[in-house]
């Protein structure tokens, strides 16, 4: 049986978006920070109308079903043990061209939101981190990565990661070079029943694929059994961060629950020196 590593928590409830608190989730002190109403209800409800007529569903997924706008790099991922088979060669490229269709997705948010919320998140970040370079994930001309997708999940997801130097083995991914990752979604129209996330005191390492469930992208539960947990349930407008090497579970909505819940997310990457050649850098990507 694989031996999983002791905590690193400090804590167990989620903190407010401060610098200490940022890099203690960045390297796995603390499970989850969230900054209450980033948006105010009106941009929040702006940009659900604006957003819930064009979602669509995933383009792959192994689990409950997704929708959303825009693209994530998780569709192009080889998500159960079948595809890791019948991978064709041609994933990123079909990824970067999917891209290319989104690439104005957001031009238009301050017009519907009075101001670019994505663009806010992000620069927010670069404040608090000076010593990082921060941008959407690129790997050069007409290789730019989506960031800012928007994500309906009424149905839950089951216990996994996202931890890319694996999840993105399979091809030569610039995101397999990151050394931490974290979560952050922006929450337009949260649920009040159901849709709650958990995340448990287990970080993805080798020996958790002793657990993995080959047909989908999760894990069993036994990997998280008697682990320390952190939930939260977020409300409207609330900006909520963290660390997707954790296994975390999405817990679907309540049955007569006829609020969706609906977000705005990315991932956020670190790049060491070594990879940039210069300062490290924070990468964002969907």
């Amino acid at each position: 049986m694989a031996i999983i590593a002791e905590s690193q928590w400090k804590r167990t409830e989620p903190t407010s978006l401060t610098r200490e608190a940022f890099l203690d989730l960045l390297f796995g002190r603390t499970p989850l920070v969230r900054e209450e109403q980033f948006l105010k209800p009106a941009q929040s409800e702006a940009l659900y109308n604006h957003f819930v007529p064009l979602i669509s569903p995933y383009l792959h997924v192994t689990g409950p079903p997704v929708s959303k706008v825009g693209v994530a790099q998780f569709e192009f991922q080889a998500q159960s043990a079948e595809d890791f088979k019948n991978r064709t060669g041609d994933e990123k490229q079909r990824y970067f061209q999917e891209c290319e269709k989104y690439r104005t997705m957001h031009d238009g948010l301050a017009e519907i939101a009075g101001e670019d919320v994505w663009a806010k998140m992000s620069r927010t970040i670069a404040e608090l981190v000076p010593e990082y370079d921060v941008g959407v994930a690129s790997e050069g001309p007409g290789k730019t990565y989506f960031s800012g997708i928007v994500r309906k999940i009424n149905s839950g997801v089951p216990i996994h990661c996202d931890w890319a130097p694996y999840d993105c083995a399979t091809e030569d991914w610039i995101l397999s070079k990151i050394t931490h990752q974290l979560a952050v979604n922006l929450y337009l129209s949260p649920a009040t029943r159901g849709g709650s996330t958990t995340v448990f005191d287990v970080q993805w390492w080798p020996g958790a694929l002793e657990y993995r469930d080959p047909d989908t992208y999760g894990y069993f539960e036994a990997l998280v059994k008697n682990r320390a947990t952190a939930t939260f349930q977020p409300g409207m407008g609330d900006l909520c961060f963290f660390n997707s090497r954790n296994m975390h579970i999405v817990r679907p909505l309540e049955p007569g629950e006829d609020t969706q819940r609906i977000a705005m997310s990315s991932f956020i990457g670190l790049l060491p020196s070594e990879v940039t050649g210069g300062k490290p850098k924070l990468i964002f990507w969907s």
